[in-house]
């Protein structure tokens, strides 16, 4: 993602790159308010400076930077038309340098429509001438920036680092601190290219040192929003490279200079363009820190600032709708994902048409103009310019189709790339039902395993109650053996131990009772009880709850039964009860 921002950003300097001489103050001021996107103010010096002057030199440079006017605003139309019209008076004046300054504007323009093959010729044809002349170190700049540009976008190695290199070289020359600004911006690309690729540390140093010489020169350009403007991708620059070049993502220090370029762009004027870019960076950071709520917030501010914006690039808005559609992924909002998936793709559509009625009209402008110049030369050579009608027609035809042939291939790839994404979408929302089921049924599973494991200890405790009650029997039964053996009372032993078997027997129906005593049983008691209850207490209403008469409770506590109902008198005192309630039907209605 990080990678398609820098390319889209240097596409939006490319947009602003115009062929100017050294001296001519007139052209920098262009330049200048062009790439400030202060339209109004470039196009009344090209009117009332440059085409009202009576050098003919002047007014080819007017008409060839009215066509970048037109181009920045999206009036293809007239950009041709000022094209024709800068090449007219070239032709009239024979020239070499407005020749090759006319084919600038011209490569500009086949950039423009992704005429690859007519660009490198006019670009080169261009760099060619003006390399032989002195003071015009601004043009080169703007031409090896243009030739540097097209190769990163085309993804081409052959003479990427001489342009970028011979462009920084041309700006120093010239003086102009906007262009040595974003040519230092442009080495400090690379360099930081050549260390993703190499790993050496000599690249990132000159990285580092190429990005903080284009902020020192930002810092001297006097325009307040241009130098702005330069202040705004300098940070941006910053928080991306620190991302490429940082082996543990820095999360921090990224998003400090994306806020610092924030806090800039935002104040700005005319800075919207970037300002949606930065918004796309902080919503990108916030996603690869899993924060997706956030980013998903920077990124419909990015949204919001561009699609009603016609000065933000297509791919631009492009991006902001696909981060959309993958971060309401993330938050697992299946629905909203589908829905700026369906946008993307509805923008790809109608950016597409668009994009080819704007070529097929610049194209048809130019070949009717190029058929009139044919004609003119027809009147002048008779027999050539048949031969060259034919040709014409024939390229024009093969152009037209080729076109055709490329837009139907382009637009059938990108409905198959995004059915595919649908589909995969489809899939994942699928399998995050699928998971959902199985998490609902391992949670069913572990709250039955836990009711077991509750229903066991309650068995525990039941069993733990009744074994102590048999071990306090037994101990009962040997401790009044022992006084016995110890007074040397007559003792009939079979006798006692009959008893005790009588008594066990008694004791096991018993012990089978308490096993249903509930394990919560003395605790509540004590709860009712206005009276702190002693163990004793506590005994005699564990054999009250389970319905022992008064004899059989004397039996299993070795006294008298005089004994248990005074027992029971002082219990059902210091439980509260009123004199005519019944100390075991209120016992017993505790756990009812």
């Amino acid at each position: 993602m990080k990678r398609k921002i820098w390319i889209l950003f240097l596409v939006l300097l490319t947009q602003y790159t115009k062929a100017q001489s050294d001296f001519n103050k007139d052209q920098q001021l262009v330049y200048t308010y062009l790439y400030s996107k202060d339209y109004e103010n470039a196009k009344s010096i090209i009117d009332n400076n440059l085409l009202k002057s009576d050098d003919i030199h002047n007014k080819i440079i007017g008409y060839v930077l009215l066509a970048d006017y037109y181009r920045s605003i999206k009036k293809e139309v007239e950009s041709i038309e000022a094209l024709e019209k800068a090449k007219a008076l070239a032709r009239k004046n024979k020239n070499k340098v407005d020749i090759a300054f006319v084919e600038y504007g011209y490569a500009q323009y086949y950039d423009k429509i992704n005429q690859q093959e007519l660009f490198l010729k006019s670009i080169n044809k261009s760099i060619n001438e003006m390399s032989k002349h002195k003071n015009e170190n601004f043009i080169l700049t703007q031409m090896y920036f243009l030739r540097f540009s097209n190769k990163l976008r085309k993804s081409l190695e052959s003479g990427f680092r001489s342009d970028v290199i011979n462009a920084n070289k041309h700006a120093l020359l010239g003086k102009n601190n906007l262009q040595i600004n974003f040519t230092f911006n442009n080495l400090g690309y690379y360099y930081q290219k050549q260390f993703e690729d190499t790993n050496n540390k000599k690249f990132l140093d000159s990285s580092v040192t190429s990005y903080n010489n284009a902020y020192k020169y930002a810092l001297l350009i006097k325009e307040e929003s241009v130098r702005n403007r330069c202040l705004v991708v300098h940070y941006l620059n910053k928080s991306s490279s620190i991302i490429k070049t940082s082996k543990e993502y820095p999360h921090e220090e990224s998003l400090k200079y994306s806020m610092q370029a924030l806090n800039i762009g935002k104040n700005s004027p005319n800075c919207s363009d970037i300002v949606a870019l930065i918004y796309i960076n902080i919503g990108d950071s916030y996603f690869k820190r899993e924060e997706f709520e956030t980013a998903k917030n920077y990124f419909l501010k990015a949204e919001k600032l561009a699609m009603n914006d016609n000065k933000i690039f297509p791919a631009h808005k492009i991006i902001i709708l696909n981060n959309l559609s993958i971060t309401y992924e993330h938050l697992d909002q299946l629905d909203k994902a589908l829905e700026y998936e369906r946008k993307v793709k509805e923008f790809i559509q109608q950016n597409d048409q668009e994009q080819f009625d704007n070529n097929t009209k610049s194209l048809e402008i130019f070949y009717n103009t190029e058929q009139k110049n044919q004609q003119i030369k027809q009147l002048e050579e008779k027999n050539q310019i048949y031969s060259k009608q034919k040709f014409l027609y024939i390229g024009i035809t093969l152009l037209a189709i080729a076109g055709l042939i490329f837009l139907m291939y382009m637009l059938y790839y990108k409905l198959k790339s995004n059915k595919q994404k649908t589909d995969l979408l489809e899939a994942k929302r699928y399998e995050a039902e699928l998971n959902l089921e199985l998490e609902k049924e391992e949670k069913a599973r572990i709250k039955a395993e836990q009711e077991l494991l509750a229903l066991q200890q309650e068995q525990l405790n039941k069993q733990a109650l009744a074994t102590s009650l048999q071990l306090k029997q037994k101990n009962s039964f040997l401790n009044d053996l022992k006084e016995k053996v110890k007074d040397k009372e007559a003792i009939n032993l079979d006798r006692i131990l009959k008893d005790e078997r009588l008594m066990d027997d008694d004791f096991n129906e018993i012990q089978n009772i308490i096993k249903e005593v509930h394990p919560n049983f003395f605790n509540k008691l004590s709860e009712v009880s206005k009276s702190k209850l002693t163990n004793q207490d506590m005994k005699y209403a564990a054999y009250l709850y389970l319905n022992m008469d008064n004899v059989q409770i004397a039996n299993v506590m070795k006294v008298e039964t005089k004994t248990v109902r005074m027992a029971k008198y002082r219990l059902k005192q210091k439980i509260g009860l009123e004199k005519e309630a019944d100390l075991q039907t209120f016992i017993q209605s505790l756990f009812s």
